[in-house]
């Protein structure tokens, strides 16, 4: 099976300068645990929970804190991305993938075609067509 056939190509994504409380918005909303950053076009970055949940955990969740938690929201994404973004292309065997995820504890992978983001695959695409392909047998 190839990427193509499984990933999401309506891919949520979020720019270096969108602050962290947007991001947070975003990732409720869309019900969302990561997003690639794009930035002119390209690929130059990726933001999860696993890289906001740090933030807060510096203070206490009260209201002797507010104010620390509206400075660490305004933070911009580019302060807490990661810049290693591992990518796939849609012709990659979504068995790779996997290994790929797993390799480096990784949730999601941009899906790149002639340097353009075209989709993105997650560890709950792959599932769901474990789960289609063991159900249709």
């Amino acid at each position: 099976m190839k990427v193509s056939e499984i990933m999401n190509p309506d891919v949520i994504s979020v720019t270096p300068r969108d602050r962290v409380c947007d991001i947070i918005d975003l990732f409720l909303e869309k019900n969302i645990t990561g997003a690639p950053v794009i930035d002119q076009g390209e690929v130059t970055g990726i933001i999860s929970r696993k890289d906001i949940l740090p933030l807060i955990t510096t203070f206490d969740l009260d209201c002797s804190s507010l104010e620390q938690i509206r400075r660490t929201c305004a933070h911009y994404v580019s302060d807490h991305m990661r810049t290693k973004v591992i990518t796939v292309s849609p012709v990659e065997d979504v068995e790779k993938c996997a290994l790929i995820m797993i390799d480096n504890s990784i949730n999601r992978l941009p899906v790149i075609d002639d340097n353009k983001l075209v989709g993105i695959i997650t560890r709950g695409d792959i599932l769901k067509a474990l789960a289609q392909c063991c159900c249709h047998e």
